[in-house]
């Protein structure tokens, strides 16, 4: 066992022996309930997940509870002893599934999880950004020297507007920063999900270092799941030698400068925040900085946002609820008067940027409003366009573009692949087909 590893049954150690058993965390986790686990038994629960980490058996209903999370973290914000169960779950169904199987099961799952994403996103990015842009995101992060490192992750490569307008923001206020992210510089997530800690190691726990011999001083996450992993797993290992922390909230730590630098002159328009709970003080944050802005009227509604901390990821097992949750939010907007829908992360903008086919909504990202504001941003969102359907004309002719310049082809087989990897996602959108035939004409051309 490494070192990395003792740490890790170390801090759930830690949790179980603070641990009164009250069964708090239980009694109002989400996806427990919606397994049909009973809250009544919520002590048992609890009894069970200690004697879990300390090497007892792994019993039936506390397994069922852990497979079900999906890392809300209202346990986390229940516990009356500040115990951060969230973490404790993970590093415990982790171990779990480490003893429970074969360790090349797990390593051979998360290799084709992985492999998935990373075609996905080298497909959807090459498809969107150019190709000088492109590579300066991919370059290594220990070569970087900027004070400031804006770290995409993986998957928002797909929606890469956003990084853009990330930029943008960042650029506004003068500072002295960088962007790094893409597949080579992955948290992670798939190979600890699996139990394959080796890999994770040589991944997700490598990234991390590489940030610390950059020499930044600060580090901006932008994806929530990287920003968990990072934040739970990470600096609880390993003190980092830069300050980590989720663009939104340092957006909002420099609200004034923003504002000093907003344009009065914004389109009057009534939005409502696609919401979600979990990861910090991003929807605050979010909240605060579209409030500053001129002549937007933030609608306020109320939400099923104590689901999950982001749509997708391990919510997409809850594809029903998180069906629901689209609709119900779109549909509360309409009759609340709202015109636009902000996201909050890349996931949640991919499942709702189709909403504008059913709705008489616009989505955007918050990112897209503050860039604006700024007198900035105006990338087109090229996904969107995918994920409403109809005319394909500007999307193919961009992509066409796109690839050529990054030197990457699309052939029928893929264009197979993200058909599936768009539509079959959780979300509201149009039609599949019309994506599917405008982008095979483009393999065949190509």
């Amino acid at each position: 066992m490494s070192a990395y590893a003792d740490r890790l049954e170390a801090l759930a150690a830690e949790a179980a022996d603070r641990c009164t058993g009250c069964g708090k965390c239980f009694e109002v986790c989400p996806t427990a309930r919606e397994i049909g686990l009973d809250a009544g038994e919520a002590k048992m629960r609890i009894a069970e997940l200690s004697s879990l980490t300390h090497g007892g058996p792994a019993a039936d209903g506390v397994m069922k509870w852990l497979n079900a999370c999906d890392g809300s973290a209202r346990c986390t914000d229940a516990c009356p002893e500040d115990i951060n169960v969230r973490q404790w779950v993970t590093i415990a169904k982790m171990k779990a599934l480490e003893t429970a199987r074969p360790l090349s099961e797990g390593a051979t799952a998360a290799a084709s999880r992985f492999r998935h994403m990373a075609q996905a996103v080298r497909l959807l990015a090459s498809m969107q950004l150019p190709s000088e842009t492109l590579q300066k995101i991919l370059a290594p992060a220990e070569k970087r020297t900027a004070d400031v490192l804006f770290y995409t992750g993986c998957n928002v490569l797909r929606t890469p507007h956003i990084v853009l307008n990330v930029m943008d923001i960042l650029d506004s206020l003068e500072l002295d920063f960088d962007v790094v992210g893409g597949t080579a510089h992955c948290c992670g997530v798939y190979q600890f999900q699996e139990a394959d800690l080796p890999t994770y190691e040589r991944m997700g726990h490598r990234t991390f270092q590489r940030f610390g011999q950059s020499g930044a001083s600060k580090v901006l996450t932008w994806c929530p799941t990287c920003t968990k992993n990072f934040d739970e797993l990470e600096q609880a290992v390993e003190p980092a030698s830069f300050d980590l922390g989720h663009v939104s909230e340092f957006l909002a730590a420099n609200l004034e400068a923003l504002k000093a630098r907003f344009k009065p002159d914004q389109p009057r328009r009534r939005v409502v925040i696609h919401e979600h709970l979990g990861i910090g003080a991003t929807l605050s944050s979010i909240a605060n900085l579209l409030k500053a802005v001129p002549n937007l009227e933030l609608v306020e509604l109320p939400q099923d946002s104590g689901f999950s901390y982001a749509c997708g990821g391990q919510a997409a097992k809850f594809k029903d609820r998180e069906q629901a949750i689209h609709r119900a939010l779109a549909e509360g907007a309409v009759a609340a008067g709202a015109d636009t829908i902000v996201t909050m992360y890349h996931s949640c903008h991919r499942a709702l940027s189709g909403a504008e086919v059913i709705y008489p909504l616009k989505v955007v990202n918050f990112t897209d409003v503050l860039a604006e504001a700024l007198g900035r941003g105006g990338h087109p969102d090229y996904y969107r366009l995918y994920k409403k359907g109809g005319a394909m004309d500007e999307a193919v002719a961009a992509a066409r573009k796109f690839l050529q310049d990054n030197g990457v082809r699309v052939d029928e087989s893929s264009v197979q692949s993200l058909t599936a990897d768009i539509f079959n996602e959780t979300g509201l959108g149009g039609s599949r087909d019309d994506f599917r035939n405008a982008f095979t004409a483009l393999a065949r051309q190509s």
